[in-house]
């Protein structure tokens, strides 16, 4: 009897289950790898800042559009090609044309092991591919230039990406030539390639500079090419991506319209409204037309430096680089030209004076006849009063500051509690300030503000925390809005002691016809100086009994009184200094017995000594009882709000300052701005 054949059961759920996830398995396999190698930065994470899409689309700008496109001409113009991480989840599959088949009739195992991220899975291979970009990047750093060239960046077209890091050829380069300096080829010497087309032009990079100077033969630097970058498809990683995006983006106008700043004509400023409604107040000031009058504003330009300082040695830093670097300033100023850096070095320069006199010479005394109330000799009320102590044994108080645009420094207080003056010479600043004890956004200094933690360059902040900065200034509080302004050559700014502030170089032409961009070369100069005078003479004192380890500007020069002895030493000069009828001939001044009288600064040191018993004049800075003057810990660094301890843990550790960043991150107040104590520290920025 024929038996018949039943038909198949109908599948089960589970089976159903089992071939509907095999997408999903290879998805969450997809997801499992990024969250592996998210552990420092590459990955699909929240780190990346957003694209430059501009903020003005819905102000009725006419350059809105524009500048969308300059956000995509961003996110597509990686000199390698690289996209950020989440890029993969559009990757294609090879099409059926490109799928080999093998003998049986099946896909063949090559075809079926294709990978989404096959570039960098392919390139590194089974072991270097289980790290996360950033580990490589590290391992990278160990290995010589000429290896790294010939070798590391010919092995596969993932390496090739990797290899030209930027900070890889910048580290090698400072690691060998930092010290003794080194020279940068004129980026406007363009010459043909093979293919009859122009190199990287106006444009370098770090790999030029250490092949320039790997070099040094004449002969051989006449047939070196720069650089010219190969655009490589498949690569994704936000680790290479966060660089050129944040060095890249498109300045948008809304951040550079607000000025908030008072700003005073030159000629309606006198020393006492000077000292009564700014410096007495705490409140910075932009002066107007103050500087035009001075040789420096009217003479500096490119070749007038040049030949002044051509050949003298500068010392540029960059909170990214592990090393300062020495430049001649012709090398620096080519450097600034072809500069396309996240953090770029930036030339701030102590010694300038020493080096080339005239470029004092071409404002000092401008300065005295011009803004009076920065007149150490005249100042009814006491200025510069550091300078008591001689110009080798005070603390560093004058920088001469170069940088390519948007070079700048990020927020910082400056060091001492002393207050400081800017004054741009060539180019324009761009300045925020927050109040005294109003932390920005995104920055998350440690209660005893010996750390901080914020984003490692300018581009960064702008594309990161503007949002929330624009939310703080709604805050109801007037007094704790943040402030803005564009500061011209001509210009002098006042900045007040305990102000948190970020200075961002834009130059002339960043704005064209109202749109972002313009000339990407170009250098920006500027002057300052930082000082003490009457209306922060108490904080200061109080500053160099209670934070000793805080004070900056003196410990890497012997000549120079140091941190321990600095307030005993400053309080005797101060106290040493004579009253003068005649500065010229040095007469001693007497009173009406004929006796000697008191010294100059006396009445005001005695006065700034009780107001430093009374507590801080600015909220920059809150004592906590274990470190209050006299208390025997003084010396143990600047504290926070004496409530903070309550939430410190109870077996007595201290929270990380990144574990209170990513809490404070992730609850933000009523302006959306992170919601850290205003009184948690302060951060005193060395510019040693």
């Amino acid at each position: 009897m024929h038996q018949q054949r039943l038909p198949p059961p109908p599948p089960t759920q589970s089976k159903k289950r089992a071939r509907l996830s095999t997408k999903q398995r290879r998805i969450r396999q997809l997801e499992k790898d990024a969250a592996r190698r998210t552990f420092n930065g590459n990955g699909m994470n929240d780190s990346l800042p957003p694209l430059p899409v501009t903020q003005d689309s819905n102000e009725g700008n006419d350059h809105a559009e524009e500048n969308d496109d300059a956000g995509f001409d961003t996110l597509f113009g990686h000199p390698y090609g690289a996209l950020p991480y989440g890029n993969i989840h559009f990757a294609s599959r090879p099409s059926s044309s490109d799928v080999s088949v093998a003998a049986d009739g099946q896909p063949s195992s090559l075809s079926s092991l294709w990978h989404p991220d096959k570039v960098r899975h392919d390139g590194l291979g089974p072991n270097l591919r289980q790290l996360n970009d950033e580990q490589l990047i590290t391992i990278l750093s160990f290995v010589d230039g000429p290896t790294l060239a010939s070798g590391i960046c010919c092995a596969s077209k993932f390496l090739y990406v990797a290899g030209h890091h930027e900070e890889l050829w910048r580290d090698l380069v400072l690691r060998r030539w930092g010290e003794v300096g080194f020279t940068v080829r004129d980026p406007h010497d363009t010459e043909e390639d093979d293919s009859g087309t122009l190199g990287r032009g106006a444009t370098g990079c770090w790999k030029d500079i250490y092949a320039w100077n790997h070099h040094p033969s004449d002969s051989t630097k006449a047939i070196i090419k720069r650089h010219s970058p190969i655009s490589i498809q498949g690569i994704y990683s936000d680790t290479f991506f966060r660089s050129w995006l944040c060095r890249s983006f498109a300045l948008q106008p809304s951040w550079l319209s607000t000025h908030t700043v008072s700003s005073i004509p030159h000629s309606e400023m006198t020393t006492e409204r000077f000292y009564k409604e700014y410096e007495e107040t705490n409140t910075p000031v932009l002066i107007k037309g103050a500087s035009k009058t001075w040789p420096a504003v009217q003479q500096w330009t490119r070749d007038y430096l040049l030949s002044v300082a051509s050949e003298k040695r500068f010392r540029a830093t960059s909170g990214a680089a592990p090393l300062p670097a020495q430049f001649t300033l012709a090398d620096y100023l080519n450097y600034c030209d072809s500069s396309t850096e996240e953090a770029p070095l930036y030339l701030f320069d102590r010694t300038f004076a020493t080096k080339c006199p005239q470029l004092l010479h071409d404002f000092d005394k401008s300065l005295k006849s011009t803004c009076g109330w920065w007149d150490g000799e005249t100042a009814e009320f006491g200025h510069d009063l550091f300078g008591v102590l001689g110009e080798g044994r005070r603390p560093d108080y004058q920088w001469l500051i170069v940088g390519p645009k948007r070079s700048g420094s990020c927020f910082h207080i400056d060091p001492n509690c002393t207050h400081a003056w800017n004054a741009p010479i060539i180019g324009r600043k761009r300045w925020i300030f927050y109040p005294p004890g109003v932390t920005p956004p995104g920055v998350f200094p440690s209660p005893n503000g010996d750390d901080v933690c914020m984003p490692i360059s300018i581009g960064e902040w702008f594309l990161t925390f503007w949002d929330q900065h624009v939310e703080r200034r709604k805050d109801p509080d007037v007094r704790r809005r943040p402030l803005e302004c564009t500061a011209c050559p001509g210009d002098v700014l006042f900045v007040p002691h305990g102000w948190w502030h970020m200075v961002m170089n834009i130059g002339d032409d960043d704005i064209v016809g109202g749109v972002a961009g313009g000339d990407e070369r170009g250098v920006s100069v500027a002057l300052t100086r930082n000082y003490v005078s009457g209306s922060n003479l108490s904080d200061v004192l109080r500053f160099l009994d209670s934070r000793v380890n805080q004070i900056s500007g003196c410990r890497d020069r012997g000549e120079a009184i140091q941190p321990d002895d600095l307030g005993r030493e400053f309080r005797k000069a101060l106290s040493e200094v004579k009253r003068c009828t005649s500065e010229s001939l040095g007469e001693e001044k007497k009173d009406d017995n004929g006796e000697e009288d008191k010294g100059r600064w006396t009445d005001l040191l005695e006065r700034a000594e009780r107001k430093a018993k009374e507590g801080w004049g600015c909220d920059a800075w809150v004592d906590l009882p274990s470190t209050c003057p006299g208390s025997g810990n003084a010396d143990k660094g600047n504290c926070g709000d004496p409530s903070e301890e309550k939430d410190e843990p109870k077996d007595g550790t201290k929270s990380s300052i990144l574990a209170r960043a990513k809490q404070s991150s992730s609850s933000t107040n009523g302006c959306g701005a992170s919601a850290i104590p205003a009184s948690s520290g302060s951060f005193s920025f060395s510019f040693l």
